[in-house]
């Protein structure tokens, strides 16, 4: 039979473990809502790279068309193909974590 002390410490341990799971769904879910709300911007983002505006925009900035200190991160091909490569990720590592989750 289980001491009184070890039924008080196992209940303890119990409640931080549903508070910070609590807290840690609720952060999750927040960034799920941004993560959605981004996602017809993200899709703009997407379109602009395989469109005619991408490379006309990166042969203005190479002659020297646009301002050279124009922040234009968005020209280089490294930048996007590291965010696209993050997003794949990101979404395989959702699906895994969801299926972990729904197999309980």
């Amino acid at each position: 039979n289980m001491k009184k002390e070890d039924k008080i410490k196992r209940v303890e341990e119990m409640e931080k473990i549903m508070d910070k799971s609590a807290d840690i769904f609720g952060e999750v879910n927040a960034a799920l809502d941004k993560l959605e709300e981004n996602f017809s911007d993200y899709k703009k983002l997407d379109d602009y790279y395989s469109s005619e505006n991408w490379f006309q925009d990166v042969e203005d900035y190479n002659n020297g068309t646009l301002p050279q200190d124009l922040k234009c991160g968005v020209l280089s091909e490294d930048g996007a193909y590291d965010l696209f490569g993050d997003n794949h990720e990101l979404a395989i590592r959702l699906v895994e974590l969801a299926a972990k989750m729904l197999r309980r």
